[in-house]
Order: structure tokens, then sequence, then C-alpha cells
């Protein structure tokens, strides 16, 4: 299932200019290729680790102007981070140059505001009375997608408790977040959420029930759209209920990721069965598949790449930490390995095992 019917070849020549510059867009999305995957490792003891697992190399970083601060998300080199005092920030791992965001409060919704009640509670007033109480900064979580050159870049985050309302997202040049409700009075199908990826600006969204839309943040602040192809949701759901992720392939085909929580030793990936006749009642929707077309998954990211031996990247493989990012109702231990899809084997790193390690993400190094 392909982002937007746009990206299908067109019959006519006159709209293949169009289609060429829709394509070149979206592998815009795509994180960064310029090195092997790297881990960026964060101990309880704060600070930050760039590990080589190639090269077996750690770089540290202090963070020393973040104190207290928790990470969010990655985009290449780029950390989206929630300081001590509740506030967003976007900052270089490597050169610490930072990029502020608007506050948490700042939000163009026209029926509900977000207020600061406490050092670090919120909560959401809407405009017939209704309010959204104790929405702590302990349960924000957030997606970052930065460009190559660092100068535009995109923010999603949300308050992760059930049900989720809204998630809200500014971009390079907005004073304000706008706000995309997760409720729908009349198909309540497509309430709440359960997983999103994001890849400059269009962020595919997993709802509660599994249904998956995608919507395009590009445009002028307060924009959004849904160009889901067909112009209606799909349904990801396997017999498996295991802990899962969304992921999109290099052509925009959007993937269900599965493992067994109680024993990770194996991974199932599919892919939308289009010959469901019924997939608004199905139980099941989706066909396994077992490669991943030569192509390596960085699951933290949610993206795939372009397989590189030279580089270290490997085919069919999926670079893994742990399940349900950015949402995370359910955390799970980390797990940090490479399982190859293909040979059914998986790698992990024992040498890591005594860093006391609170989080670690995969990454593709870049500027």
């Amino acid at each position: 299932m392909n982002v937007s019917s746009s990206l299908k070849r067109p019959s006519s020549s006159s709209d293949l200019q169009g289609f060429d510059d829709e394509r070149s867009r979206f592998k815009e999305t795509l994180p960064q290729k310029s090195g092997s995957p790297w881990l960026m490792l964060f101990p309880k003891d704060g600070g930050c680790v760039l590990y080589d697992p190639k090269e077996g190399k750690k770089i540290h970083r202090n963070l020393r102007d973040f104190p207290g601060s928790r990470i969010l998300a990655n985009s290449g080199n780029w950390l989206l981070l929630l300081d001590s005092g509740s506030n967003l920030v976007i900052i270089h791992v490597l050169s610490e140059k930072t990029i502020p965001l608007p506050s948490l409060e700042s939000t163009g919704s026209k029926i509900s505001k977000i207020k600061r009640v406490g050092d670090r509670v919120f909560e959401r007033v809407f405009d017939d009375g209704c309010i959204f109480r104790e929405l702590s900064s302990d349960v924000v979580r957030g997606l970052l997608w930065v460009d190559e050159s660092g100068t535009e870049y995109v923010v999603v985050w949300l308050f992760d408790l059930d049900p989720h309302p809204y998630i809200s997202f500014c971009k390079k040049g907005d004073t304000q977040y706008t706000d995309i409700p997760l409720y729908y009075p009349d198909d309540h199908w497509l309430d709440g959420l359960s997983y999103m990826v994001l890849g400059r600006d269009r962020l595919y969204i997993s709802t509660s029930r599994r249904y998956v839309k995608v919507l395009d943040l590009s445009g002028p602040q307060g924009f959004f759209k849904d160009i889901t192809e067909g112009g209606k949701p799909f349904t990801m759901l396997s017999y498996h209920y295991w802990d899962s992720s969304l992921a999109v392939t290099t052509s925009g085909e959007v993937l269900l990721v599965d493992s067994n929580p109680c024993q990770r030793s194996c991974f199932h990936v599919y892919k939308y069965n289009p010959d469901v006749e019924d997939p608004y009642y199905a139980s099941n929707t989706v066909l396994e598949v077992d490669s991943l077309g030569g192509e390596a998954l960085l699951l933290d990211l949610g993206f795939t790449v372009p397989a590189n031996d030279t580089l270290g990247i490997e085919p069919d493989s999926i670079y893994f930490t742990r399940h349900y990012r950015p949402c995370e109702c359910s955390p799970r231990d980390l797990d940090i390995c490479v399982f190859n899809l293909v040979t059914k084997t998986i790698k992990r790193f024992p040498g890591l095992d005594d860093m006391n390690l609170m989080d670690a993400r995969w990454f593709l190094p870049g500027n």
C-alpha cells in the first residue's frame, strides 16, 4: 500500500514531470545514507555515547547544557530533547548546535488550549468546558525529521495517555504547533493511536484498531491533509497479538513488524493484502514476507534503506532496539540486535551489557 495514488506512474507524458518531482520528494523522506548504522546509547547516569558496531568505536558526549533532559527522537546526528523545564529543543549531538522550539502550550487549535498548571503538569481545556487533566511531561513522546543540511525540520509530539485526543506538530518557520485530532465522532473505528512514523512532511499513523492513514504536513502553518491511497484508511492486522511496529519502505509501502516479547529470537514482517474480501471485518489483513527486497530496516526510524556491503548495511536485516516508539504506554526492555529475515539469525552486542543503558537507538550518521 503506497503513500498516495500520485506516486503511481502516470499514463500521460504531460504528467511525467509532476510524477518525478513527487517521487524525488518522497525519496527525501528517507534517512541520510552516509555510513553504516551506528547506535546512540543513553546511559542512566546521563550523556550520550555514539557507538560504531563495525569498528567498535565509542564517542562520548556530555550534553552538558541539558541536564535532566529526556531523549524523545533522533534523525541523523540530531536529537529531540525534552529538557528539565518541559521545553522541547533540537540538538546536534556532535556540535551541540541547538534549535529552540515553541513551548508545549503554543498550539493553534480553535477548540482547545494547553495550559501549564505545575512544574511538569499540563491540562488541555476545551471550549465546551471539558478538561483533560494531569498531562505530565513525563509521558510526552515525539518524532523528529531533520534534513541533511540541518536547516529544515519537522517535529511531532503528543501526551502519551489513552485516549489520545491529539497529536501536535511544527515545521521550520512555524511559531506554534498544529493539532491533529485523533477522534472521529462519525467513525470511532479510526479513533486513537498505536504507532507513528515520520518522514519529512509525511506522517504515517496507525490507530488503536490498526487502521493506517498517511498525512501530508507540507504547506503553510496549520495545514495537514489525509493522502492515504484510495482516500480510505487500510488495516494492518496479523493473527499474532505480539509487539508490533510500523515501517515504510523506500517505495512507500507500509509494513507491519511483529516479534514475540517473551522470546524475542524471531521477527515477522507483513505487507498489506489487497485481496481480503472485507478488510474492515477481517482478523487478518496482511501477507507475511520472507525478505525486505535486499533493503535493511532501521526500526527505530521506521524506514528501510538500500543495503550496502561496502558501508556495512546488511541486506534483509532489521536493526532493532525496542517496539512501541513513539507510543510507550506499554514499555518494553531494550534488546539491541540485528535480525536477518532470510537466514532467521540474530546478532546481539554483549559488549554493551555493562553500560547500564536507559535507552538506545539505531541511526545513520549524517552531517
